[in-house]
């Protein structure tokens, strides 16, 4: 009885040694790309006359019928420094801010600031906050505005959910071609 016992002991740590050990086998690599992602060049900075009207487009977006975002807007030129401003009526304060720091994210890392919030939301997406001071901003409604392949500025939406904002964004993006 004793002998069987030992036996069957060692049987679990045998298996215990071998599963602990596959469990430390270190991941395959992930394909890395050739191309660098996100590598659209700067163009000229974008106009004030130029970003009201972005602005108009992302207000009429956000007041479409049965819609009643109230939404702050911020247009940065391709350093991310404020062009155009506009604060819709009763939004709140917080957004002033928020807005404007999607569209600085968007423009100098010339990406939307949605990629941002989909890799937060990931165990290894924590590093983020660290990048630099301040950190980018994780939420939806930051993209960038490209004409003719090249990087004019970027606008930044607060104010609706991350989702809204990132919709009322878009339609004010799709007018720079």
């Amino acid at each position: 009885m004793r002998h069987k016992t030992l036996a069957i002991l060692a049987a679990c740590a045998v298996v215990t040694t071998c599963g602990e050990a596959q469990a430390q086998q270190p991941a395959a690599p992930a394909a890395v790309p050739d191309q660098m992602p996100f590598d659209v060049p700067y163009g000229n900075s974008i106009t004030a006359d130029r970003a009201a009207d972005v602005v108009k487009a992302i207000v009429a977006e956000a007041t479409k019928s049965p819609r009643n975002w109230k939404l702050a807007i911020s247009v940065v030129d391709t350093h991310g420094d404020l062009v155009y401003f506009y604060k819709m009526d009763s939004t709140q304060q917080a957004s002033v801010t928020i807005s404007q720091n999607k569209a600085r994210t968007a423009a100098r890392y010339r990406r939307p600031t949605q990629i941002f919030n989909n890799a937060m939301q990931t165990p290894a997406g924590a590093y983020i906050a660290t990048l630099e001071s301040p950190s980018p901003t994780a939420s939806p409604g930051g993209i960038p505005l490209v004409e003719g392949g090249k990087i004019i500025g970027a606008v930044g939406c607060s104010g609706a959910t991350g989702d809204q904002d990132a919709v009322a964004c878009k339609a004010g993006a799709d007018t720079v071609k």
